[in-house]
């Protein structure tokens, strides 16, 4: 027993000493990173007793050897239990030394430690310091842009008031909008969507499209007919327009201003002659046949289209120029090779299937003989050009010009009954509030930016009508006015119902061509400015019912106004205290030289 017993110490005392190494070691790192002192004496402790140990092992281990006897076995112990305790005291004596050096050198060198600690919480602080900065800074930057764009945003949020609900600007058409009808290398034809499938509000604009032509330098459109009338304007470049009649052709040179109307089933053909400048033109179409569709006929032959020879029997076409077909195929009915169109054209490569094909120095040349300019009068003829911008503006000062075409002045407007306006607006300037009274106007952004306004009513969002039990709700909106707005970029298209108020400012130099529907007896009203005022002509016991002011305080705001039609963007009491604002700042930095 006293044997068994004496063979069990060292494994009890062996597992007694690791838990407390144990305890000893957890808290120890606890107390040192509380910076408590009595951690010293808790690895004291326990490396007296760790060494208590070592000897007490020693000493048994001394009188085993002592009392052994060679070839006799202990009682009640097997060898592999021996090696097995062995190996188990071995494997605790080497980690209970690791973890003493460890703690001895944590002990020796607790500075460095400490010294990381601080460096890692001084890359922390600045890390921290860092994303403060980085914070504060896009902070400022996001300030300085949300000033930047303050207005942008805010013309964004009442662009978007119109669709407040869920519902688009309706009389806004982006440059998106259009349809490319053709194009190759040398230019395009893009059509813009049907007016009336836009909104229920354009249904009188069913039977109007509205195109717009590109072409690179030295090309042409070939000849076709095309069962609408057309109007066309010049936005840019140089061209030679061939008009082809059942017994004579007219060429003119147009450029930029030129307008022409083309009446339906009229031959024609458009040529660019000038060597850098792309040619830029929009066309109002009115179909004759079918409301809002038209048709292109060609007498040549493309992949796109076949020639309208080629609808004709052998027999009617044999008849007609007393020819063979053979040679009638030949010559009309056959689509062009490359190399055929190369030798007759003596330029580059032409693609099967153009309606804009390039054309050489020479052919231009042949074609601008004989060609007539626009016409300079004040009263145009019935089938030459004439040009808005050659004449004197109706409404002008040094914020903007106003260029108009009447039907009055323009025999070729008369029977469309549509008047052609052209009008420029300066930087920072103010097209004034004003309605038409019968016309609705068609506006195309030709070049800068800008911001229209339009005052409609709330139930001009709808696209299609309440049903019968919602007549008496929408009845009551109807009375509530809406402001719709466009941030007007290049190539826009927005449309200006008659009645309806409205006014441009220009963000930018602003140039802009209009089409005037129902142009006959129409009146431009003017809601503000000095002259033309609809609101000035209003009596003073009538401006007395009408506004809260009295007519004395309505008469003196409309005459704060001096200007007339074009008017400075920004008001002038406020443009004053910028300029002070500016002075006084000039004074201030003076006084440092």
């Amino acid at each position: 027993m006293a044997t068994t017993t004496k063979t069990r110490f060292p494994l009890l005392l062996l597992l007694g000493i690791i838990f407390l190494a144990s305890v000893c070691v957890s808290y120890g790192i606890v107390q040192y990173e509380q910076g408590n002192p009595c951690l010293k004496k808790c690895m004291q402790r326990y490396n007296k007793v760790n060494e208590a140990f070592k000897r007490r092992e020693e000493e048994e281990y001394e009188e085993r050897s002592e009392h052994s006897v060679p070839g006799q076995r202990e009682r009640g112990r097997q060898e592999g239990e021996k090696e097995e305790e062995h190996r188990e005291q071995r494997r605790s004596r080497r980690e209970s030394e690791r973890e003493r050096e460890e703690d001895e050198q944590k002990q020796r060198h607790p500075h460095h430690e400490r010294e990381e600690e601080e460096d890692e919480e001084f890359r922390e602080r600045r890390h921290r310091g860092d994303t403060e900065e980085t914070r504060f800074r896009r902070r400022k930057e996001r300030r300085q842009e949300q000033q930047e764009k303050k207005s942008e945003s805010k013309e964004d949020e009442e662009e978007s008031s119109s669709e407040s609900q869920g519902r688009r600007n309706p009389f806004f058409f982006r440059s998106n909008k259009f349809q490319t009808i053709f194009e190759n290398q040398h230019g395009h034809i893009r059509l813009l969507q049907n007016f009336d499938k836009r909104s229920n509000l354009f249904q009188n604009l069913q039977n109007y499209r509205f195109l717009e032509y590109k072409a690179r330098p030295h090309t042409l459109l070939l000849p076709q007919h095309i069962d609408a009338d057309f109007i066309l304007v010049v936005l840019s470049g140089k061209a030679i327009l061939t008009v082809l009649n059942p017994n004579d052709r007219n060429s003119f040179n147009l450029e930029r201003g030129d307008t022409i109307k083309l009446p339906a089933g009229t031959t024609a053909y458009l040529a660019n002659h000038d060597d850098e400048e792309d040619l830029r033109v929009v066309e109002l179409a009115i179909p004759v046949n079918r409301p809002g569709k038209f048709q292109s006929f060609f007498p040549s032959s493309n992949q796109n289209q076949q020639s309208y020879f080629n609808g004709f029997s052998k027999s009617i076409l044999e008849a007609s120029f007393n020819t063979k077909y053979e040679t009638i195929e030949r010559v009309l009915l056959e689509e062009q090779e490359p190399e055929q169109s190369r030798g007759r054209r003596g330029s580059e490569e032409s693609e099967e299937g153009d309606a804009i094909v390039k054309v050489s120095r020479e052919q231009i040349e042949e074609l601008s003989k004989h060609a007539k300019s626009s016409s300079r009068k004040s009263i145009s003829s019935e089938s030459e050009p004439f040009n808005l911008r050659s004449r004197n503006p109706i409404y002008s000062n040094k914020f903007g010009k106003f260029f108009e075409i009447t039907p009055e002045k323009s025999p070729q407007l008369q029977d469309l009954n549509i008047f052609v306006s052209c009008v420029e607006i300066n930087e920072g300037g103010l097209m004034l509030p004003h309605f038409n009274s019968r016309a609705i106007v068609v506006l195309f952004i030709n070049e800068g930016k800008g911001h229209l306004e339009l005052v409609g009513l709330r139930n001009e969002q709808q696209e299609q009508q309440q049903e019968e039990d919602e007549e008496q709700e929408e009845e009551e909106r109807n009375n509530q006015v809406q402001r719709f707005r466009a941030r007007l970029s290049p190539g826009d298209v927005f449309i200006i119902p008659a009645g309806h108020p409205v006014a441009v400012n220009a963000s930018s130099d602003l140039n802009f061509v209009g089409f005037g529907i129902n142009a006959e007896n129409n009146q431009r009203n003017f809601l503000a400015g000095e002259d033309d005022n609809v609101i000035s002509q209003i009596q003073n016991p009538v401006k007395e019912l009408t506004f809260p002011g009295s007519a004395q305080e309505v008469n003196r705001l409309i005459k704060n106004q001096r200007q007339s039609y074009f008017a400075n963007a920004q008001p002038q009491q406020r443009e004053e205290e910028s300029q002070r604002r500016r002075g006084s700042l000039s004074s201030i930095l003076g006084g440092f030289y």
